[in-house]
């Protein structure tokens, strides 16, 4: 008994220490952005001695940040949902289609997540240059769907997989035709491994920065990863009116994970009662 007791005390001491160390980075990451503009480097210690909210108020003021934020979820609600229904499609088809060649097609779309995303951008800008997509969201979206679509189509073959047949089989015995049977049978035993995806997607997207400093040069069209970039100067960096930013860049990621995490959950209860 002592012996267990003994084990989950240090156990939760080793997660309690683990877990100070992941979040001290963001701790000092919300020391700097509360520290008065250019006092950062000359305030000793890990608590401020002076706390000031003058940083958002001027990322807001008098940079566009609101724009930059909302050009970020724009392009990668946009870019992860195409990604998951392209993905889901082609996934499903290869999971339930058997055909000669579909081993080596898996091959190929995994071969492409091999590829570095500075090989394609080059060849991306030429093509997007020639049909008028440079510097447009639409291009954004196509570019990042670029490189998410191909994992999207591996995870939900997968998904795919674990699914039994049977059951579609058995809803088209009951009338339900092909897409009727996938669409209220397959697709709803597939939502945890949907949301997933979906938050893969939205992740890669969302902290892309070479598409987005290559594709797009109106500062208008920017995304929050390129607005943050600008706040470093030639001579001089704005940390704490950059720390701020990125405080504020990192939240939508993290209630986007909340929100799916719930879905996650839910979809897998779902499913087992299924």
């Amino acid at each position: 008994m002592a012996h267990s007791l003994g084990s989950q005390i240090l156990r939760t001491a080793a997660l309690a220490v683990l877990g100070m160390i992941v979040l001290f980075p963001v701790y000092w990451m919300a020391v700097i952005a509360l520290t008065p503009t250019g006092f950062s480097r000359s305030l000793a210690g890990i608590f401020p001695q002076r706390i000031t909210f003058e940083n958002f108020a001027m990322l807001f003021s008098e940079r566009p940040m609101l724009r930059w934020i909302g050009n970020s979820i724009f392009v990668a609600a946009a870019s992860s949902f195409l990604s998951l229904a392209f993905g889901a499609s082609c996934g499903y088809a290869l999971s339930r289609i058997r055909f000669r060649g579909s081993g080596l097609v898996l091959i190929l779309v995994l071969a492409t997540q091999m590829m570095p995303a500075t090989s394609i951008v080059v060849p991306l800008y030429i093509l997007f240059r020639d049909f008028g997509l440079l510097d447009t969201m639409q291009g954004m979206v196509l570019g990042h769907i670029s490189l998410v679509a191909p994992l999207a189509i591996w995870m939900s073959k997968g998904f795919f997989d674990s699914i039994p047949a049977d059951l579609e089989g058995a809803a088209r015995i009951d009338g339900c035709s092909r897409l009727s049977a996938y669409w209220h049978v397959t697709l709803p035993l597939a939502l945890p491994g949907l949301a997933a995806i979906f938050i893969y997607g939205f992740v890669t997207s969302w902290h892309d920065f070479l598409f987005a400093k290559t594709l797009i040069n109106s500062q208008s069209l920017w995304t929050a990863a390129t607005g943050i970039s600008s706040f470093r100067g030639e001579y001089f960096t704005l940390h704490e009116l950059q720390m701020a930013a990125a405080l504020v860049f990192a939240l939508p990621v993290i209630v986007v994970f909340l929100i799916m995490q719930r879905r996650i959950v839910s979809g897998a209860l779902a499913g087992s009662v299924r």
